[in-house]
């Protein structure tokens, strides 16, 4: 099951025209999830297309691979999304290679370092 990523913090600025340039790239996502203490509890890591990707609805990926068909949903935080370097990324839970994607996204699911100091 995948979890849906919500945050707490103001909204970060939205550039509309870079959302648009999102639709339909292949993006592959990392995800730590942390306890209370900040302490790293387990790791995800996500692979699909860009179906919508706005402000209001955040980022909208139809998941390939082996989540297959389900539909996950990143908040609108374009400070996460970075484009990815050529060449072949290999999932460490799956194994799953991933070749070329488009663009790369890493979240914190719980507190960070900096709010457990």
């Amino acid at each position: 099951m995948i979890e849906e990523i919500t945050t707490e913090y103001p909204k970060p600025e939205w550039d509309e025209e870079v959302g648009k340039s999102y639709i339909g790239k292949y993006i592959l996502v990392g995800i730590t999830y942390r306890d209370s203490d900040g302490n790293d509890i387990s790791k995800q890591q996500i692979h699909g297309v860009i179906e919508t990707a706005s402000e209001e609805d955040g980022v909208v990926i139809k998941l390939k691979g082996k989540c297959e068909g389900e539909t996950w949903f990143m908040p609108p935080d374009q400070r996460s999304i970075s484009e990815a370097n050529p060449g072949t990324y290999t999932l460490r839970e799956s194994g799953e290679e991933i070749e070329n994607p488009d663009l790369l996204s890493t979240w914190i699911e719980g507190p960070t370092e900096e709010e457990n100091t």
